[in-house]
């Protein structure tokens, strides 16, 4: 859920709003209002919204004034007013949007969307740090993996091996199989310090699972059967002896 606060000193445009997020979408949350400088500086200080709906002509001055009375702004900005003349001094505080009142529906969702768009990407970049971070010195090693919703990060010596699905990849573990928005090759450059091998050209393999090889396939954990390609089975063979010995 993304927190929203609202300050404007109009009661009937606050209500229109409120209106408008819960028809939007039910991933908006109001967790405050307020119609002033200083009971907006409150709100937002107490609830520490995602987004800041923020009307410029307020009863006891302007948004400016109140967000220049903040130590920080760790938040989405869209202003909503009135008045057009204050467009270019509203995109020197990053506002992501400018709202003309009577607020159309249609422009108010495009301008949640773009809020939301940009947070789940300052959210993905941490999440992407944070990985880097405990990857420096930690013995299980993680990957990131993108898929078209959602990105994930799994350990490395869990994955089994990858599997080409034309411009996607399959990135199979024992117990689940998720689609990566990237291909085969991205993958065999990013494991190729993992003893990940490509036994074929829609394969990529975890030496440490190969457990046999009979024919045109290689066997993984003992049950599962992976083509192997001719000019493969020599090497996956020499894995196999050292393995034994």
């Amino acid at each position: 859920m993304l927190r929203i606060v609202i300050i404007d000193d109009e009661v009937n445009v606050r209500a229109v709003i409120r209106k408008l997020l819960n028809l939007i979408s039910t991933n908006y949350e109001l967790v405050g209002e307020a119609p002033s400088i200083t009971e907006g500086k409150d709100v937002i200080v107490k609830t520490k919204p995602d987004i800041v709906l923020l009307d410029i002509e307020l009863e006891d001055g302007t948004g400016f004034t109140l967000l220049n009375q903040l130590p920080k702004i760790d938040f989405k900005l869209i202003f909503i007013t009135a008045y057009n003349q204050y467009a270019i001094k509203a995109f020197k505080f990053n506002a992501l949007d400018y709202l003309l009142k009577p607020i159309e529906p249609n422009d108010l969702e495009e301008a949640l969307a773009k809020a939301e768009l940009a947070i789940c990407s300052e959210n993905e970049l941490k999440e992407l740090l944070q990985n880097l971070e405990q990857n420096k010195n930690a013995k299980t090693k993680k990957i990131v993996i993108k898929t078209v919703n959602k990105t994930y990060f799994i350990e490395v010596d869990k994955i089994l091996y990858c599997k080409s699905e034309g411009s996607y990849t399959s990135v199979v573990t024992e117990k689940e199989v998720t689609l990566a928005s990237k291909n085969l090759k991205h993958f065999q450059d990013l494991l190729s310090e993992y003893d990940f091998i490509r036994t074929h050209q829609s394969y990529l393999v975890n030496k440490k699972y190969i457990t046999a090889i009979k024919n045109d396939t290689i066997i993984l954990n003992n049950t599962l059967s992976i083509p192997v390609s001719l000019r493969r089975k020599t090497e996956i063979r020499t894995i196999l002896s050292d393995k034994l010995h």
